[in-house]
C-alpha cells in the first residue's frame, strides 16, 4: 500500500451548550482531519482533537507531528503480512501494532502512550481504514473477526440545571438509551446530589446512572461523595480521585457503593502499569483511544486487562464523528460488551450531522458493514 496524496484539515465543534466538568467548561472542541488516498484510489480517515487537560498534546504539538508524520507518509507503505487482519488467507484477526507503519512517537508498539496521542491516533485511524477498505472487511472486524454487530451506548447528560437534566434525562429515555451518564464534582457535592435525585425521579429506577467526577475528589470528598450519590443506585463512578493516585482509587473501592472506574489515570503509564499489576485496584478501565494513541494500543490494553479480569468500555473525549466512528469499531471489537460505551455525545454539537450511521439509534450504533471506517 502506497501512499499517494495527504491532506491536513483544521476542525472546530461548536457545542450547543457549555458542557462543565471538574476540569473545566468546554463551549467548543477544536482538532484536525486527516486524509491519506492510496495508489488505488481509497481515502482513509482520521480524526485528532488534542486536549491536554485529559492526557494529550497541545493542538499546536498536535498539528507540528501531524505535518511532520504526513510528510513521511508520502512514502511507499509495505502492507501488513498475510495473516494479520481478518480477510483472504488471514490466521489471525489481531493485528500487530508492530506490523503497521507509523511515523509518530517514539515507542510504537512498545507502550501504551507516546508524546502526541491525539496525532498519532489520526494517523492509525486513517491506515486502519485504508487497511480495512483494502481488505474488503469493516474495521472492527480487522481488529477482531469475532466483532459484534451492535455496540450499546450510553446519554451524556449536559444540562446544567437539576430541572433541565431531568428534561434531558426523560428525551435520552424517550430516545431509547438505558444508560445515562452526569458529571459531578467540581461544585458542592449537595448540588451534586440534587441534580442526580432529580434525573433518577425522572427516570425511575430501571435506568442505570452512571457518574463521572474527572478526578476532581480528595479522597475524603470522594468517599462522602460516594456514599450520598450512591443512594440513587449507581451503575458506577468514573475516576472519583486524582489520576496519578491508584492507592486512594483501591482503598475507596474496599467500600464504595458502585463499583469504580479508572479514565483520566490510564493517560499516565506507570499508573496504568500499577492498575494492570493490582487489579484490585479498580474492576473497570474508561478507554479513550485519543488520550491512549489509536485503537490498537486501546484494544491491547483492553485484552490485557481482561486477562486480569478487569472489564472495559470505550468513550470518546468529546470527539467528532470520524474519531467516534473509529471507537465504535473499537467497541464492537472489545473483550465484552458488558458496559455501554460513551459514544452518545453528537446531541451536544450544533453541527453535528443528522445521518452518520454512527448516530445512535434506540440507545445502539449498529456498525456498518462497509469496508473500512464507514463513514464518507
Amino acid at each position: 500500500m502506497r501512499i499517494t496524496k495527504t491532506a491536513l484539515h483544521a476542525l472546530r465543534l461548536e457545542m450547543v451548550h457549555p458542557l462543565k466538568t471538574a476540569r473545566g467548561t468546554y463551549s467548543a472542541r477544536e482538532g484536525f482531519v486527516v486524509r491519506l488516498e492510496d495508489e488505488e484510489g481509497r481515502v482513509g480517515q482520521g480524526e485528532a482533537m488534542p486536549l491536554e487537560e485529559f492526557g494529550t498534546e497541545s493542538p499546536a504539538d498536535c498539528e507540528r507531528a501531524l505535518k511532520e508524520g504526513l510528510n513521511h507518509l508520502e512514502r511507499s507503505i509495505t502492507p501488513l503480512p498475510p495473516g494479520e487482519g481478518r480477510g483472504e488467507g488471514a490466521t489471525d484477526p489481531r493485528l500487530d501494532p508492530r506490523r503497521l507503519p507509523l511515523p509518530l512517537g517514539e515507542g510504537w508498539g512498545e507502550g501504551l502512550q507516546t508524546r502526541t496521542p491525539a496525532a498519532r491516533h489520526a494517523v492509525e485511524q486513517a491506515l486502519l481504514d485504508l487497511e480495512a477498505q483494502r481488505r474488503n472487511v469493516p474495521l472492527s472486524q480487522l481488529l477482531a473477526a469475532d466483532a459484534r454487530s451492535v455496540v450499546h451506548v450510553n446519554a451524556l447528560l449536559g444540562a446544567a440545571s437539576p430541572e433541565a437534566l431531568a428534561q434531558e434525562a426523560r428525551r435520552a429515555v424517550a430516545e431509547g438509551y438505558e444508560t445515562l451518564k452526569l458529571k459531578v464534582a467540581g461544585r458542592p457535592l449537595a448540588e451534586d446530589v440534587t441534580r442526580l435525585s432529580a434525573v433518577r425521579d425522572a427516570v425511575g429506577a430501571a435506568i442505570r446512572l452512571r457518574v463521572d467526577a474527572n478526578g476532581g475528589w480528595t479522597e475524603e470528598e470522594a468517599r462522602a461523595a460516594l456514599e450520598a450519590l450512591g443512594r440513587y443506585g449507581l451503575e458506577l463512578c468514573e475516576q472519583p480521585v486524582a489520576p496519578e493516585n491508584p492507592e486512594a482509587l483501591a482503598r475507596l473501592s474496599e467500600h464504595s457503593p458502585c463499583p469504580l472506574a479508572a479514565d483520566e489515570s490510564l493517560a499516565l503509564p506507570d499508573v496504568t502499569q500499577h492498575i494492570l499489576k493490582h487489579p484490585e485496584t479498580v474492576g473497570i478501565l474508561v478507554l479513550k483511544p485519543m488520550v491512549l494513541g489509536g485503537l490498537l494500543p486501546t484494544l491491547s490494553l483492553a485484552r490485557e486487562a481482561a486477562k486480569r479480569g478487569m472489564d472495559a468500555y470505550v468513550t470518546s473525549s468529546l470527539d467528532g464523528v470520524i474519531a467516534r466512528a473509529g471507537a465504535a469499531h473499537l467497541a464492537a471489537a472489545l473483550p465484552s460488551g458488558r458496559y455501554a460505551s460513551g459514544l452518545g455525545v453528537g446531541h451536544l454539537f450544533k453541527d453535528e450531522p443528522g445521518n452518520h450511521p454512527f448516530r445512535p439509534v434506540q440507545g445502539r450504533i449498529q456498525i456498518p458493514r462497509t469496508p473500512g471506517l464507514g463513514v464518507n
